[in-house]
């Protein structure tokens, strides 16, 4: 601790331009999101097996997205209408090549398919296009396409598979961004009311704030090195985590080195001092929260093992707990409470004293009031588990609104259908197997 107090400027110095590094060359993580972040089922499950058995017998990989072109109408659509979307896919076959689309799936020409892409009401009507994205994003062809697919007089919109994966990617972002707000502006009115100052209040923030900036530039080049594993929550886990950790960490820290300086210690003896006690207290708790999350790196589940980042996160945070905290300590002394005067001792909060006591000398009163509050609670809760993802985003964003129309006019099985894999050591390319699969689809048909 003696060295780091006395080479604090040194070591502010190698924080930040290791920050500004790691900054400037970790890749972008939204854009890792987008590639690596897709949520996935492990191997061994059904769905997983389907799919290793259709790539097995793949001849030729394609690069290809379906996007669904969903014209509507909130009455049924007219036949001026009918025509001008009628117009619109002309207008896209002829420029097919332009807009990278293979094929396009339409009932005009083709009358048999009027049952399957044009709704029972007549107020929406389908298109499916087969769109190469051969190096390209989801996020550039679909803004090309939006404008190739606006038809007068009649609402339009896409969505597909590769376009609610957008969506969930540019939710969670803007999810990350409020957190990210909410967190700060939380945390310091929390911090203000702790120490009544407003110095102290900073040096948790920015404490945190360059661990969370260094530890997720870190993660961005363990993602795009060793494919660590990634998800579209792993940043919101690193700031909740991080801040709320961090900052605990903090108060205890600053606390006890406010007790220290109130008897009368200098500076450094204070710092010494806050270190020898509180300072394994976060060392030990800090290693205990750091396994624990990278534990979770040993789930099946991506989705959980992305969590294990946290464990990246707290490394860094208690390497700046012992660094960049001492150097607050040590160069603002006293002023670090400022505008607190002379004596900058607490006095003993007779609100916690008096529940901590009640506590103690009253168990079952204290264990009544915890249960006025948690038993409507678990009451209440109905224990019911909903398996749809798109609820997590909700109709703002374009691909819901349009799946949520087509699922209410034609039915979710139309927009993303269920593929039924049979693989067998002989050929089925015979009766009793091709009346298998018919049996297998007539039954399938009447559920």
């Amino acid at each position: 601790m003696k060295a780091i107090v006395r080479f604090r400027w040194i070591v502010l110095a190698l924080w930040i331009l290791a920050a500004a590094l790691l900054i400037w060359k970790a890749p972008n993580m939204e854009q890792l999101v987008r590639e690596k972040g897709q949520i996935t089922v492990p191997d061994g499950y059904p769905s997983t097996l389907a799919q290793e058995i259709i790539d097995k017998h793949a001849t030729n990989k394609s690069h290809s997205e379906p996007f669904i072109v969903i014209f509507h109408n909130q009455k049924k659509l007219t036949k001026e209408q009918t025509e001008n979307i009628e117009k619109t896919i002309n207008q896209l076959k002829d420029n097919k090549d332009k807009l990278g689309i293979n094929e396009i799936t339409t009932h005009f020409g083709q009358s048999d398919l009027k049952d399957q892409l044009v709704a029972k009401d007549g107020k929406t009507i389908l298109a499916m296009l087969d769109v190469d994205m051969e190096n390209k994003e989801v996020k550039d062809v679909r803004a090309t396409l939006n404008k190739a697919i606006q038809t007068p007089n009649v609402e339009t919109m896409m969505t597909g598979n590769g376009l609610i994966n957008e969506d969930v990617v540019i939710s969670s972002q803007n999810g990350l961004k409020k957190t990210e707000i909410i967190t700060v502006i939380f945390i310091l009115i929390v911090l203000i009311l702790v120490f009544r100052s407003v110095v102290a209040p900073i040096i948790p923030l920015v404490t945190v704030g360059l661990t969370y900036l260094v530890s997720q530039s870190v993660v961005a080049f363990l993602v795009d090195k060793l494919n660590f594993p990634l998800s579209n929550f792993t940043q919101i886990f690193l700031v909740a985590v991080l801040f709320g950790i961090g900052t605990d960490y903090c108060i205890l820290l600053l606390s006890r080195y406010k007790e220290e300086l109130s008897k009368g210690n200098d500076t450094f003896g204070a710092i010494l001092a806050t270190y020898k006690s509180a300072g394994k207290t976060v060392v030990f708790s800090g290693l205990a929260v750091m396994i624990g999350f990278a534990s979770i790196g040993f789930a099946s589940f991506k989705l959980y093992q992305s969590a294990s980042a946290v464990a990246i996160g707290v490394i860094f945070l208690l390497i700046s707990l012992l660094t960049i905290v001492p150097f607050f300590m040590a160069t603002l002394k006293n002023k670090l409470f400022w505008p607190i005067k002379g004596d900058i001792s607490h006095s003993q909060s007779k609100l916690w004293g008096w529940m901590g006591n009640l506590a103690i000398t009253r168990p079952l009163i204290a264990l009544c009031i915890v249960a006025i509050f948690t038993v409507p609670l678990l009451i209440s809760y109905d224990g019911d588990l909903s398996y749809n993802s798109l609820d997590e985003i909700g109709e703002e964003y374009e691909s819901v609104k349009a799946f949520n129309l087509v699922s209410d006019s034609f039915g979710p099985g139309e927009i993303m259908p269920v593929k039924i894999v049979m693989e067998n050591d002989e050929s089925m390319k015979s009766k009793e197997y091709l009346g298998l699969i018919e049996k297998i689809s007539n039954d399938l048909s009447h559920e």
